[in-house]
């Protein structure tokens, strides 16, 4: 488990409260106070027993500063990069270590646009920070309440999607929330689709039940209540709600790569539109875009690099091969409430089972792993990597890939951790184990 404080552009994130301390929290929050020039913050977090007490925390710091906030208490992430979008002249705090163990907790920050702070404005959010020079307002700001943000975010997503086709397909599904925000949002929102839901790890809130990331190995849980059950699908959220990962209903556990590529086709049988995902995303995408006729652009990991991209390019829809759904209608940000709607209008659409769907897709095989290691090795372990592979193909977005004939190797510093990522795949499992393991061994020598 890592014992240090991750600071990164969008946020911070650490242990509670051993190394994300309440007083460190407050200097971010003053900082924040002191970058966003609008009057208005939104606070949200996830389920985590250290929420409240940051919350608070981060309220009363912006209230020193002259801002206005509208406390969402738990909320989907999502939901709060919907309502800063569509609010103009407002800001955002998210509290949530997304994807981490309970233990941890985190805080992101979010722009005027309703994302995340890009590299320029995170790093003069840093500035201000390490310079502790927070200026506070003489009149404190005010506790603002609003009403009906949950209906009105919901109502956004039903009403870009066919609503009433999902309805007459009469769905039945199960959803491991895993004791996230889930828990208090998925039900209510797909019941409104005429959905028969089942909730697996709903209480008790901010402990979870399994490792929260949504990935296959997380999945067993579910899968085996399908095996049980008549469930047309499952789905699997991680504890702020931004990513979603699926079995279907025969109990075969899909997991989270293939989440973008049901969405993508989907919007892409309706209407043509440049597609965004960053450099370590499945080559599904490529496929799927290449089926279709338009181009698909690669960025650096993070969902704001994505986001940018797809504003420049007017692209309607992107995301990571992490089960992050980014479908700009709505909003710009990763979303699994709109990943669920996508996959469940595009099943009422084909008339078909989510696992037929999936048969016709190629089969992509990917393995990932990390490895905790001091930042200072990883930097040496990067640099004796470039000089081992440097007459291959290679592409340096971020960290490095190395592009084969049949698949690709991603190597890659975490952005929110301490922590060496890999990602290979291949059209061939055989080769995707080579791959894997010919990596594998050398960063585990290396360690």
């Amino acid at each position: 488990m890592v014992k240090e404080l991750k600071i990164s552009v969008a946020g911070i994130r650490g242990i509670y409260p051993e190394v994300l301390r309440p007083d460190l929290v407050q200097k971010f929050a003053f900082a924040y106070g002191n970058f966003i020039k609008e009057k208005k913050i939104y606070v949200g977090r996830d389920t985590r027993i250290s929420g409240n007490v940051l919350k608070l925390t981060v309220i009363a710091s912006l209230l020193a500063c002259g801002k206005n906030v509208v406390d969402l208490d738990i909320a989907p992430t999502p939901l709060v990069e919907y309502v800063v979008e569509k609010n103009k002249k407002s800001g955002g705090i998210v509290i949530t270590a997304s994807h981490n163990p309970f233990q941890y907790n985190g805080i992101k920050f979010l722009s005027k646009r309703g994302t995340f702070l890009n590299e320029k404005e995170g790093q003069q959010l840093i500035e201000i920070y390490n310079k502790g020079n927070f200026l506070f307002s003489k009149r404190t700001g005010d506790i603002l309440i609003e009403e009906n943000i949950v209906e009105k975010y919901f109502e956004e997503i039903y009403k870009n999607v066919d609503n009433e086709n999902i309805k007459k397909s009469n769905f039945k599904i199960a959803v491991d929330v895993c004791q996230g925000v889930g828990a208090l949002y998925t039900k209510r929102f797909l019941e409104k689709f005429n959905c028969k839901v089942e909730i697996l790890n709903e209480k008790p809130y901010g402990f979870f039940s399994h490792d929260p990331e949504p990935k296959k190995e997380t999945l067993k849980q579910l899968s085996q209540y399908i095996k049980e059950k008549n469930v047309d699908i499952g789905f699997a959220q991680d504890p702020d709600g931004d990513r979603l990962a699926i079995v279907d209903e025969k109990g075969n556990i899909i997991g989270e790569e293939l989440v973008l590529a049901i969405c993508l086709d989907n919007i892409l049988e309706k209407i043509k539109t440049p597609v965004v995902v960053n450099v370590s995303t499945s080559m599904i995408i490529d496929y799927i875009a290449n089926k279709h006729g338009v181009k698909v652009y690669k960025t650096k990991i993070g969902e704001v690099n994505v986001v940018e991209k797809m504003r420049k390019v007017n692209s309607l829809i992107g995301g990571e091969g992490n089960g992050g759904v980014i479908y700009a209608p709505v909003h710009y940000g990763r979303d699994s409430f709109v990943g669920m709607a996508l996959i469940l209008e595009y099943m009422a659409k084909k008339e078909k089972k989510i696992s037929e769907i999936l048969s016709d897709f190629p089969i992509y095989y990917t393995k990932k792993e990390k490895f905790e290691i001091d930042s200072k090795k990883i930097n040496i372990i990067m640099k004796k990597l470039k000089l081992k592979y440097k007459k291959e193909k290679i592409d340096f977005t971020d960290g490095m890939k190395i592009i084969r004939k049949n698949g690709w190797i991603h190597i890659r510093p975490s952005g929110t951790e301490p922590v060496l990522r890999l990602v290979v795949e291949s059209t061939n499992e055989k080769i995707l184990n080579e791959y894997f393991e010919e990596f594998n061994s050398f960063i585990f020598e290396k360690v």
